[in-house]
This record gives structure tokens, C-alpha cells and sequence, in this order.
């Protein structure tokens, strides 16, 4: 490899050799890197099925919910959720994050319903003709709560939506939403806004 000292050799070594490497280094950093590793992580994974705070094996309830409820919108209309599917759970892959199904503490992930509540006020708001022309279907939870009513939007509203998501919810309120629940979600979302 060319560098500024002239050409280097190098090697190149797989995920699971630098860890046989590390294992027999008898450097501080190297043995305290192995005492984590071998100590804490492995532990955990076995224990847990994962290592984190945070489980990221399980299928969000975002997920759940999204694909329980799409039958029960009425043709022309959507939802919040199926929308929230479509433009930040995708978006959010697309970048490397994954919705998790429970964040930090066990608390729920379920930004549609933050971004429900903001879209409703945004519409009266801006005086939409759409605030109060929704109609409304039962969302069901697949943890066992009561069903809730929620609102669907007619298609003709889906511009406004994208748009709030875009300029509003995700530079005013996302940041505030994922701080609480899963700090990693902050290192993704500047991605969506540029």
C-alpha cells in the first residue's frame, strides 16, 4: 500500500482472528479487551440472547401493529402507521437503524402515536380541511391492551402528511422521541435530514 512513508506491506486479518489475536496478546489493553469480551458480552448474549440494554432481536410492535391493522383502513384512506411504515421505519433501515421493539427500560417504541397526536394539531392548526373530515378505525395492540380509537386520513391528505414528517416531525420532534427510548437512533437520524 502506498503511504507517505513509501510502500507498506500489510495483512489482513477475519472478525474471528482478530479475536484469537487479541486473546493471546499479552498487551493491558488487549487482556482487558478479552476480560470484557469473555466476562461480560458472551455472558449477557448467552443469558439474554442479545448484549445491550436494548433488545434488537425481537420484531418491533411497530411492525406488529402495522401489519394487524392495514385491513382496517377503508379504501382511499390511510394511517398514521401505515405511513410511519413506509416513510420512518424504512427510511431509518435504509441508514442502518432498526426500530426496536422496546427501547431503554422496556418503554414502548411506538412513534406513531407522537406523530399521530402532532399531525392531528398541525392539521387544526393550519386550519386543513382535512382535521375534521378523518374518520376513525379500531387499532389494536399486540400486547394484549384495549383497542383504541385512531384516526385515518383520506389519500388526498398523504402530501401534507409526507410533508409534516419531513419538515416537522423529524427535525422538531424525533431527536426528543428517540433521546428517551433508544439513544442509538440519534447517531441516524441527521441521515434522514439531509
Amino acid at each position: 500500500m502506498e503511504t507517505s512513508s513509501g510502500v507498506q506491506g500489510f495483512t489482513l486479518i477475519n472478525e474471528p482472528n482478530v479475536y484469537r489475536l487479541i486473546s493471546r496478546s499479552k498487551l493491558p489493553s488487549a487482556e482487558k479487551f478479552e476480560a470484557w469480551v469473555f466476562e461480560e458480552v458472551i455472558p449477557q448474549i448467552r443469558k439474554q440472547g442479545f448484549y445491550g440494554k436494548i433488545d434488537r432481536t425481537a420484531l418491533p410492535n411497530f411492525i406488529s401493529r402495522y401489519k394487524d391493522n392495514y385491513h382496517k383502513l377503508d379504501h382511499n384512506y390511510f394511517s398514521v402507521i401505515s405511513e410511519m411504515y413506509a416513510r420512518l421505519y424504512i427510511a431509518l433501515e435504509k441508514v442502518g437503524y432498526s426500530i426496536p421493539d422496546k427501547g431503554v427500560g422496556g418503554k414502548q417504541m411506538m412513534p406513531d402515536i407522537s406523530v399521530g397526536r402532532g399531525f392531528a394539531s398541525f392539521l387544526k392548526k393550519q386550519n386543513s380541511e382535512f382535521y375534521n373530515q378523518h374518520r376513525t378505525y379500531w387499532h389494536s395492540f399486540p400486547d394484549g391492551r384495549p383497542d383504541v380509537e385512531a384516526n385515518m386520513y383520506h389519500i388526498d391528505a398523504l402530501p401534507i402528511f409526507i410533508r409534516y414528517i419531513h419538515e416537522k416531525w423529524i427535525p422538531e420532534n424525533a431527536h426528543e422521541y428517540f433521546k428517551q427510548r433508544d439513544p442509538l437512533a440519534l447517531d441516524y437520524l441527521p441521515k434522514l435530514l439531509n
